[in-house]
């Protein structure tokens, strides 16, 4: 999902960075890309939660594991 947003901002930054982009269609974009970079942070905290939580599941694995051969 993240992919398809971050090419989009490379777009974005590209017609920012070429001459003649107009003050109205700089902003529209501006908007746009802040709207795409708010999500793509978003999913980063959903992936983080989540590989917080299987972490948690390895580890209790491990002890489970290490706790039963002593």
């Amino acid at each position: 999902m993240t992919d398809g947003k971050i090419e989009e901002l490379e777009k974005i930054v590209a017609e920012l960075e070429r001459e003649g982009t107009t003050l109205e269609r700089g902003m529209e974009l501006f908007e746009k890309g802040i709207a795409l970079t708010r999500e793509c942070l978003d999913e980063l905290g959903r992936s983080k939660g989540r590989i917080t939580e299987l972490k948690k599941q390895m580890d209790g694995m491990l002890e489970t594991a290490y706790g039963e051969e002593e």
